[in-house]
């Protein structure tokens, strides 16, 4: 395999800031395997560390060596020159071989990995975060496999540092509860926070005020997430200190609404700007501030949009995927798949599945038809472990390691929330629907929705069937699932609306609060007795209580 053209893609860094540090094999072209490291090492998004166990998976997956690997693509274009000498270190030190690499601009990963399998000839290309080779936003144009830089926003004019500023005003830890802020928004009334001086928006774009946050001069890191972005102007503005306390109170939720509006009105206003200014009406997304699906919803519906792909790894775990499809063009590759799932990441046979459990002291059947056994127990009312296939590549579990529930059943929410996932109440949860019944049961624009990366409104008359699913203020995050994505998950779907008349499933990631996603068959195990759930069927075996 010496003249092989494997394209190792990585993302990470030696800075506490960088974080969701993964690993992307491709081959000409297509990605092979891709994983983040939490999966492995078990620690939450990793911040500070370069990939190890995540890259010695995806040479696995593929059956191949360091060796074989033409080129190593990472971010930090801006960094200085010293991070050479210590990429080549990391990999002589684990690897005993560092490949020639490459590094590319933190948002032109960002934008590469949404446009590339977008399958859009051309689009909008915006990516935005905290911040990346000190830019936050940027503005591109995608066509003909190529991309033409618009515009950029440099740190600190922020989305993502704005609405990090009030994850952790409203008590939360910034770059990690952002979601939660999201889902708590719907509890708030936004016209009760003014936040026009801390975030201005017109109709050519935004204005970030910075005199509300702490002075980051430029080269300085941001400050970690042990520390607070917002200053003391900040809270007296808003006439409310960080909250503490348990119990969320009205004005912390008031401030979630009032964050919420303010970003997706920021992002729509840009998107209208630059559609009205190019004429091009697809939109490609990414970077954490892709991840709120609120906002994205927002894009989605507005007149001047024809169609939205958000990269479903929008979060840093997605630069090392971009950094990939950079390199293979740069090696003169014209032609990429349009991505139509996220299963990329390590399986598990049946032989190891079956010596875990026996290791482990277990008492487990061997299913004849684990959907059917499986969707029996959902249309039951029983909360079920799916671990099935390969796992996802990014933040959502999407049919390989995930909790499922009947969303009809009575207090479902409340079982998953406190007996199950053990987090706070105010939290959703997404569905899975089989594609062809998806608009019967959402508003939508679109026919698919993959990836859980945008939400719908869930049709009125069907609110009480889905209350599981459905949200304070309507809405649900959703996953479409057709039989060539996942073959399985599917037939599952069908045989519950069989047995129950609808094939919508509560859909939730396989883990506890403040964990990974589980990875292994036995931290699956570990997870199952740990937590409320009913039964786990890992591969074609079934475990009860």
């Amino acid at each position: 395999m010496a003249n092989s053209n494997y394209i190792l893609g990585i993302n990470g860094g030696v800075r506490p800031g960088y974080q969701d540090v993964s690993a992307v094999l491709m081959l000409n072209g297509k990605v092979v395997g891709a994983i983040e490291e939490e999966r492995l090492n078990r620690v939450k998004h990793s911040a500070g560390q370069l990939p190890i166990l995540s890259v010695k998976e995806v040479l696995r997956i593929a059956g191949i060596s360091i060796q074989d690997v033409s080129v190593v693509a990472f971010h930090g274009s801006t960094w200085q020159v010293s991070i050479e000498n210590v990429l080549k270190n990391h990999f002589e030190n684990y690897f005993g071989f560092c490949p020639p690499v490459k590094r590319y601009h933190h948002h032109d990963c960002h934008a590469a990995s949404a446009f590339y399998p977008s399958g859009f000839d051309e689009a909008l290309v915006i990516t935005v975060d905290g911040s990346g080779d000190g830019i936050s936003t940027q503005i591109a144009i995608g066509r003909n496999g190529k991309m033409e830089l618009l515009h950029r926003y440099e740190r600190p004019q922020s989305l993502g540092m704005f609405y990090s500023m009030f994850t952790q005003l409203c008590g939360f830890t910034r770059d990690a509860d952002e979601y939660k802020l999201m889902g708590l928004a719907a509890y708030g009334d936004a016209a009760k926070c003014n936040l026009n001086d801390i975030l201005s928006i017109d109709d050519n774009g935004y204005r970030f005020n910075e005199n509300y946050m702490v002075q980051v001069l430029p080269g300085q890191p941001s400050p970690s997430r042990h520390e607070m972005l917002f200053n003391d102007k900040l809270t007296a503005a808003l006439n409310v200190s960080r909250r503490t306390e348990k119990n969320i109170t009205e004005p912390y939720k008031n401030l979630a609404a009032a964050a919420q509006l303010q970003l997706e009105v920021a992002l729509t206003t840009l998107v209208k700007k630059y559609v009205r200014e190019t004429g091009i009406r697809k939109i490609c997304m990414a970077g954490g501030v892709a991840l709120n699906c609120l906002a994205n919803q927002k894009i989605e519906i507005l007149d001047e949009v024809d169609a939205l792909f958000v990269q479903p790894a929008s979060s840093d775990a997605g630069i090392s995927l971009g950094a990939a499809y950079l390199a293979a063009i740069e090696q003169g590759e014209k032609h990429f798949e349009t991505q139509t799932h996220t299963f990329f990441g390590n399986e598990f046979h049946s032989e190891e599945i079956e010596e875990t459990l026996q290791r482990c002291g277990l008492t487990f059947s061997t299913t004849e038809n684990v959907v059917v056994e499986a969707s029996a127990q959902l249309a039951t009312n029983k909360v079920i472990g799916w671990f099935q296939g390969r796992m996802e590549f990014g933040p959502r579990a999407l049919g390989s390691r995930s909790i499922l529930a009947n969303p009809s059943a009575k207090d479902v929410q409340q079982i998953m929330n406190h007996k199950i996932k053990f987090r706070e109440g105010f939290r959703p949860f997404g569905a899975s629907v089989l594609e062809e019944d998806f608009r019967e049961f959402f508003d939508a624009k679109c026919y698919n929705a993959p990836y859980m990366t945008k939400v719908f409104f869930v049709k009125e008359k069907y609110r009480e069937l889905l209350k599981g699913v459905t949200h304070v203020d309507g809405t649900c995050r959703v996953q479409t699932v057709n039989k060539s994505q996942n073959p399985l998950y599917y037939e599952l779907l069908s045989l519950f609306k069989s047995k129950t008349g609808f094939g919508v499933l509560l859909n939730t990631s396989f883990n506890l609060n403040h964990e990974p996603i589980v990875n292994t068959p036995r931290e699956a195990v570990a997870s199952f007795y740990a937590s409320g759930l009913d039964e786990l069927f890992i591969g074609n075996f079934r475990l009860k209580k």
